[in-house]
């Protein structure tokens, strides 16, 4: 695979990852920023999982197994968040 889009997908992680810690000092109230820190992670993490762990040229089944377990966190992973603002006083 060419390596420009290996820059291209560290690029876009650096400036999310740049944009999480500037989200962090916004105003926005601790709900919003942390599902917009969720969704966020999310795509990184498919970046990650796609172009860095080539999961984009495995054959659909293993693709499968990985969508699956993804589908079983998600949940899981908003549940947890939906508790972070009663910690805020």
């Amino acid at each position: 695979m060419n390596n420009r889009i290996y820059l291209v997908i560290f690029a876009i992680l650096v400036g999310s990852t740049a944009g999480e810690v500037s989200l962090i000092r916004s105003s926005l109230s601790p709900a919003v920023i942390s599902a917009i820190i969720l969704a966020l992670a999310g795509m990184k993490a498919t970046l990650v999982a796609l172009f860095f762990q080539h999961l984009k040229a495995e054959p659909r089944a293993l693709s499968s197994i990985v969508l699956l377990a993804l589908l079983a966190i998600v949940p899981l992973l908003t549940l947890s968040f939906l508790q972070i603002p009663h910690t805020f006083h």
